[in-house]
């Protein structure tokens, strides 16, 4: 449809395998010179493989017309073949007789004197032997008429060569039955080259346990990897200049990068996306295909279910990078996940049983006869106590001055209590006894004079037994404070 409007010849995209289009990149050319090698060499088996789309089939082609005259060449394309069909086609296409030739009735040929009168025969024609003969012959017949053909290409200077285009798809038995004809030798020489050219998973058939022998037996092999940008680059330029000399139709820079990042250097995908790129400045009658152009290229080629390009850019062809970039923010997510829920357990951990306990906590008191507080329960929701920075810890059999007798004495029951402040100031320890007896403690102070030293010591107490000062001492350590338990009956112990 293009070819007129840009000046073509011939479309220079196509897919046919047209040797006149190779391009001989660095892997190509290496290609090529290894099976030519192995064909001069008479190696006996070589092995080309690639990925899809990579040219292999192209480059079979070329090497015909790359070969010497002397050289008889059998090419097989479709290796979905059995080995007696193998080996038939095989020698069809090198047109070898049978043993035994088909022998025809002589056609009688005279030569005509100067009277025009026609002489007596003079020789006989024999018609060519029907190359059929294959079809009926038995496998023996077949492998004594090929040897017998390669002993007489040997003994003129010539040599035979085998091409076996996806030869992936080759059983196991055939692959055997091959490495038999191989045994077609001389003494010092190969009568025949066998070249396998395959996809990548050649390369892993040949691995098997039941092919050793026949893998033990390549002595050339070659991979052909992609092209590289600049390649590619010069890879649509050859192609444009064979397809159409006087053509002036280019390529901007952005549009051979969007190209090469589609193809990643694939010969197959470069001549898919061309073609669809020339269709698109068609229809735009542009004589310069941009990277837009290109992109819509792309997009009909992917189809409906993907019009998306940039998704399908960069989530394909740089995948392994997407993924180590997703995997990176997952990962930071679910730590911060774990850090705020952790965070949270703590700021919402529930008050204990013990502690919830002690909400019940006294908001009205009055003194009973024997001095101790009889408190009016009522249930209120805990706060929090202001944290005064604790002084050095006072042992509890310190001796008290007769200010103690303002606060409740210790009783003949008293066993426990609590320290929570060891202050400096008397209006300090005044102020911490309010805060918490409005919090619902049993809080008092004393004025205790150590090592020359006076403080104001506030407690909680007193209990009578250590269920009842461990409740209110978990209720402090709730609350954030420090507080530290006395025994008061097991000789003033901290605990």
């Amino acid at each position: 449809m293009y070819e007129t409007f840009y000046r073509f010849l011939e479309k220079p995209f196509s897919l046919t395998p047209d040797p006149k289009f190779l391009y001989l990149s660095k892997q190509h050319q290496g290609a090529l010179e290894h099976m030519l090698y192995g064909v001069k060499q008479r190696e006996g088996f070589m092995v080309i493989t690639g990925d899809v789309g990579m040219g292999k089939t192209t480059l079979c082609r070329c090497l015909l017309d790359r070969l010497e005259s002397n050289i008889k060449v059998a090419l097989i394309l479709n290796p979905m073949l059995s080995d007696m069909d193998l080996l038939r086609t095989c020698i069809q296409d090198l047109e070898i007789r049978p043993l035994r030739s088909y022998q025809a009735r002589p056609v009688l040929v005279g030569k005509a004197d100067k009277d025009g009168k026609t002489s007596l025969p003079t020789k006989s024609l024999v018609p060519p032997p029907d190359m059929n003969w294959v079809n009926r012959a038995t496998k023996k017949q077949m492998i004594d008429a090929l040897n017998k053909f390669l002993l007489e290409q040997h003994k003129g200077g010539g040599s035979t060569v085998l091409i076996i285009d996806e030869a992936q798809n080759l059983s196991l038995e055939v692959l055997e039955q091959l490495r038999i004809l191989s045994n077609l030798e001389t003494e010092k020489e190969k009568l025949m080259q066998i070249i396998f050219v395959g996809q990548l998973e050649l390369k892993e058939k040949l691995q098997l346990e039941a092919l050793k022998q026949l893998n033990q037996r390549i002595s050339v092999r070659f991979e052909i990897t992609p092209m590289s940008k600049d390649e590619t680059k010069n890879y649509i330029g050859h192609r444009i200049l064979i397809a159409g000399a006087g053509s002036g139709i280019s390529f901007t820079r952005g549009a051979l990068s969007e190209i090469y990042n589609y193809s990643r250097g694939y010969p197959r995908l470069i001549n898919l996306v061309c073609d669809r790129s020339l269709l698109a400045g068609y229809n735009a009658q542009a004589d310069v295909i941009n990277a837009g152009q290109v992109r819509q290229a792309v997009r009909s080629l992917l189809g409906e279910e993907d019009k998306n390009y940039i998704v399908h850019k960069y989530l394909k062809n740089q995948s392994p990078f997407v993924a180590s970039i997703l995997f990176f923010i997952f990962g930071l997510l679910f730590f911060l996940m774990s850090w705020k829920t952790e965070w949270l357990q703590k700021a919402e951990t529930p008050v204990p049983a013990a502690t919830q306990q002690s909400a019940a906590r006294p908001v009205k008191k009055a003194p009973t006869a024997s001095g101790e507080f009889a408190p009016k329960i009522e249930k209120q929701p805990a706060r929090e106590i202001p944290a005064t920075p604790p002084a050095p810890a006072v042992p509890a059999s310190t001796a008290v001055d007769k200010e103690t007798d303002k606060n409740p004495a210790l009783g003949p029951g008293e066993t426990y209590r609590i320290q929570v402040y060891t202050l400096t100031a008397k209006k300090q320890a005044q102020q911490s006894v309010g805060k918490l007896i409005k919090e619902g403690f049993p809080a008092y102070w004393r004025k205790v004079e150590n090592a020359g030293k006076t403080w104001y010591v506030v407690y909680l107490g007193p209990f009578n037994d250590k269920k009842s000062a461990k409740i209110h001492f978990n209720a402090l350590k709730h609350s954030g404070l420090d507080p530290m338990l006395y025994s008061v009956a097991k000789n003033n112990r901290n605990e």
